[in-house]
Order: structure tokens, then C-alpha cells, then sequence
């Protein structure tokens, strides 16, 4: 699976992310997958804080040992090369009482209401799991946030056998995780702009580079949506589809947009990109040959790179979520007698 975001490179430590969600509804409950990345050469990444804007709830009372999404995730691991290897796993609930205050180097003397796993891994392999520490936002931070996760790595740079030393020198480049049944949207119409704090190692010193923290975006807008529909009028050997994009509660000119089309394989529908084009007052059409084997089609708004809404510190990427319309199915024309 090749992640949606990717970092942008442009210096020593230039991290994005994104947000994905299976629903775009005010007040909606679905999967939310956070995506966080970094490129190879930046330095390694200490910790991570994600900030969930206001306005979303967090259910946080998940039993222990409980799976509530999935990961995939990038690494390196230094000791065999600098391939990029892929991994996968489960996303679990973990009890709080697992991670004492008084020893958690990633969160001195703090105690939470929540910690997931992310239990990534080689195929076949045993994983190495990634504790989340996940809170409802307080003090200063409930002025901009509702929900807090953070989850640190050690650094993969420093000399083999000393214990601050990640496993194997595992250097974090990109993941990808998902929770189905933690948050609800907010009630409201509007961008919602998620923030995430990223904070680089010195290489080779173990020590966090707390001058170096970048901020990273993720801006969601509510309502979203795309509607498609076959359009029967069209000239003769072409089909017509045409929709609508609604942008938080606004019918937007110049959206790009991307169509989808795929036929049915042995392994199902390969999907890929034949067409774009862009919206006029919310509105899109495509004017498409008819196929010859029955074809299944969808539109698309890719994740895009937007400017930075006042960062807390300085700010590499921000990203405005995809939209996906439902799937038609166009079949070729009658064969002439």
C-alpha cells in the first residue's frame, strides 16, 4: 500500500501529515486514519504529538487487548542497509497501568486515560509494538485541540549496544494508522485543522533537538463529499458523468479532480487514474468513450498541498483531505445484429 502522504524534501527535517476519514459528515462516526511521515534523509524523529481539533469526541474506554484499526508503516533498518522496508499490524488498545508515570521516558511523570499499540511488522515476524498515549487536550493545548497523541522512537544513529539505541537501528519514515469507534465529528460545518509536532534527534546523541520541531497539517473539511451519476444523454459511442463536490457547506471553482475506471480481474478491480479536470461552481462533468468490457468508475479530489493555517511553530506542509464519490458501472454498447 503507498501511502497517501509523503514528506516534501527541502532540508534536514521537512515531515507532513494527513487525515483520512470514512466519513466527512457533521456529527458522523466512521474510521479515521492519521497519516505521519518524513523523508529518508531527515534526521530521525524523537516524538510525535497529534492534535485533534475541537469540536471532535474521543470514546477512550476500549478494553485492553482490544483491535481498533490497523497500521502500515515505512521503516529503515540501519544494521541490514538502507532499503525501505514495509510493515503491518494491528492497532490495539493497551492498558494505562502498563506504563508508569514514574518510568516513561516518552512522557515523564504524566499519567493517561488511554494507550494504543501499533503492532507493525515484517511478514511472519514478531512486532516490536509502538505505544500511543492518547488524552483528552488540557491546559493550554484545550484552546486549540481536543485530543492528544503522542508516541516517541528511540534514535536509530547511536552506536550499537547502547540501550537508547532503537532495535536494530529502526529509523521511522512513514505510517499510516486507523481507528474505527474512538472519534465523532464535530456538529459544525467548516476546515478542521489537525496539527501534529514533530521533533527530531541530534543524530548520534540521543538527546531530542527541541529548537528543531516542526509542525505539520492536516485540514479536513466538513461536509465533504462528491456525487457522481450517469448522465443518459451523451452523443452517440460516449457516456456522461457528472456531479458535485461540496467543500464545507461551499460549491468551489477550480477543485481538480481525478477519474478512476478499472474492469474486473482475477484479483478484482485494479483501479486507475484515465481523466481529470476541474470543478465550475461546485460542479464536474466527463464526456468518456463507451468501453468495451463493463467498466466501474469513480471520481476523485486527491489529497492537495495547501498553505499553513497559523502553525504553533514553523510549518513544512499542510494537506487537505481526499474525497472519493461512490462507484458507477458503464457497460459497452449493444453489439449491432
Amino acid at each position: 500500500m503507498a501511502l497517501a502522504v509523503t514528506a516534501i524534501a527541502a532540508a534536514s527535517y521537512t515531515p507532513s501529515m494527513g487525515i483520512f476519514q470514512a466519513t466527512y459528515k457533521p456529527s458522523g462516526t466512521g474510521v479515521v486514519t492519521i497519516v505521519v511521515a518524513q523523508e529518508k534523509v531527515d534526521d530521525p524523529t524523537a516524538r510525535i504529538v497529534i492534535y485533534a481539533p475541537l469540536g471532535y469526541k474521543a470514546t477512550l474506554t476500549q478494553a485492553p487487548g482490544t483491535q481498533i484499526g490497523n497500521v502500515v508503516a515505512d521503516v529503515q533498518v540501519l544494521d541490514l542497509g538502507p532499503n525501505t522496508l514495509p510493515l503491518t499490524g494491528a492497532v490495539k488498545a493497551d492498558s494505562p497501568a502498563n506504563y508508569p508515570a514514574a518510568s516513561n521516558l516518552c512522557t515523564p511523570e504524566a499519567t493517561h486515560e488511554a494507550v494504543w499499540t501499533l503492532n507493525a511488522a515484517l511478514p511472519g515476524q514478531p512486532a516490536n509494538p509502538i505505544p500511543v498515549y492518547v488524552d483528552h487536550s488540557t491546559g493550554a493545548e484545550a484552546a486549540f485541540s481536543s485530543v492528544k497523541m503522542t508516541v516517541c522512537f528511540r534514535d536509530p544513529t547511536l552506536p550499537s549496544g547502547d540501550p537508547r539505541r532503537s532495535p536494530n537501528g529502526t529509523k521511522f519514515l512513514d505510517a499510516a494508522f486507523s481507528v474505527k469507534g474512538v472519534f465523532t465529528n464535530p456538529t459544525s460545518a467548516g476546515n478542521q485543522l489537525w496539527r501534529t509536532l514533530f521533533t527530531p534527534y541530534t543524530p548520534g546523541t540521543g538527546t531530542p533537538n527541541a529548537a528543531g520541531t516542526r509542525e505539520a497539517q492536516g485540514v479536513v473539511p466538513m461536509p465533504y463529499n462528491i456525487s457522481i451519476k450517469r448522465i443518459r444523454k451523451a452523443r452517440p459511442g460516449f457516456f456522461r458523468l457528472a456531479g458535485t463536490v461540496n467543500v464545507a457547506g461551499t460549491a468551489p471553482t477550480g477543485v481538480g479532480l481525478k477519474l478512476f475506471a478499472g474492469v474486473k480481474g482475477k484479483s478484482g478491480i485494479t483501479f486507475k487514474a484515465v481523466a481529470s479536470t476541474k470543478t465550475r461552481k461546485g460542479k464536474y462533468v466527463f464526456n468518456r468513450r463507451l468501453p468495451k468490457k463493463v467498466t466501474y468508475l469513480f471520481v476523485e479530489r486527491p489529497p492537495t498541498s495547501i498553505a499553513c493555517a497559523v502553525p504553533l511553530v514553523t510549518c513544512t506542509s499542510a494537506i487537505a483531505s481526499n474525497a472519493i464519490s461512490g462507484v458507477v458501472r458503464v457497460a459497452p454498447p449493444p453489439k449491432k445484429r
